[in-house]
């Protein structure tokens, strides 16, 4: 995906959440793929106020949905086992029917383990 259609989805679908659920305030957390930390991304987000909170390039552990795909793909390696495509879609399904609001905030919460180990390595990963 080039950062034009990333900034597309964004439009029509991030804005409309945050000033539905966040009116007065938000922070998206993105990782430092090239479309999200792109010229274009950038301007975009300082241009309809996105709060982008940026996270150093090498501490995956820093955003919390990196913890939760890691759980999505040990559920599907153990739970599911998939063996055809539409085996890993239902598995898929079936673990984002986990996923509430109690799961979320434990993986928000991890950051405060995880935050000064990340500051102490200077942005570097802490194999939490």
């Amino acid at each position: 995906m080039k950062a034009p259609l990333f900034t597309d989805i964004l439009e029509v679908s991030l804005l409309p959440f945050i000033n539905a659920s966040y009116p007065n305030s938000h922070r998206l957390m993105m990782d430092n793929d090239p479309k999200h930390s792109s010229r274009h991304a950038r301007e975009f987000m300082l241009g309809k106020d996105i709060f982008w909170w940026k996270t150093p390039p090498e501490s995956p552990d820093a955003n919390p949905i990196e913890n939760l795909w890691h759980e999505m793909k040990e559920y599907s390696r153990r739970e599911v086992k998939p063996r055809t495509k539409d085996e890993l879609v239902n598995g898929i399904l079936q673990f984002w029917d986990t996923v509430d609001v109690q799961k979320c905030q434990k993986y928000i919460r991890h950051l405060r383990k995880v935050l000064p180990r990340i500051i102490e390595l200077r942005g570097d990963a802490t194999g939490y």
